[in-house]
């Protein structure tokens, strides 16, 4: 029975490990958003069911089907870790919110994001993560959509407002030239 017991408490401490710490090795842990943290990310994004919504290193998914259930947003969660989007696609099912989010498994740099209205960020600030998510949001993301990065922030990029540890930042909207000339 002591070697059914100690196998069984192995394979236990194998999941949680994985399931919390599985993150390191992909570039960033596991850490829950709160609520209260999430609620933040919608006002500060303006979320509405016209917006398209992208939660790049999305975990378990809370962040994408809870943004979804309040504001009706068409969310898609990222996410490098095959187990992560395994579990999220079930939530996703559990909650029937298939035709308002989705996630894919996939390297978030490796993915086009440019028909975004808002990006939610929890990255990072270890490496070059943060510069190369910088760049790909310049080259990729139409003008006027927003990026809340949660405790990181980017350099040589102020944020237009910050609340607690989310910095919201938006691509500066194009503006066509004045070329009317006085006489």
């Amino acid at each position: 029975m002591l070697p059914l017991v100690s196998y069984l408490l192995f394979i236990v401490a194998i999941f949680i490990g994985y399931f919390f710490l599985s993150g390191f090795i992909w570039g960033a842990g596991y850490y829950p958003t709160s609520r209260k943290e999430i609620e933040v990310v919608g006002r500060l994004l303006e979320l509405n069911e016209s917006t398209r919504f992208y939660d790049l290193g999305s975990g378990y998914g809370r962040m994408i089907i809870a943004l979804s259930e309040k504001y009706g947003t068409q969310s898609t969660g990222v996410e490098i870790d095959r187990l992560k989007v395994w579990w999220t696609k079930r939530a996703i099912r559990r909650k029937k919110l298939e035709n308002k989010v989705n996630v894919i498994q996939a390297n978030f740099l490796n993915l086009n994001i440019s028909d975004a209205d808002a990006i939610f960020i929890f990255l990072s600030s270890e490496g070059k993560i943060m510069q190369k998510l910088f760049a790909k949001i310049q080259r990729e993301c139409k003008p006027g959509a927003k990026i809340v990065s949660f405790e990181h922030q980017f350099k040589n990029w102020q944020p237009i407002q910050s609340e607690g540890r989310l910095f919201l930042y938006q691509i500066e909207t194009s503006t066509t030239p004045d070329t009317s000339f006085e006489s």
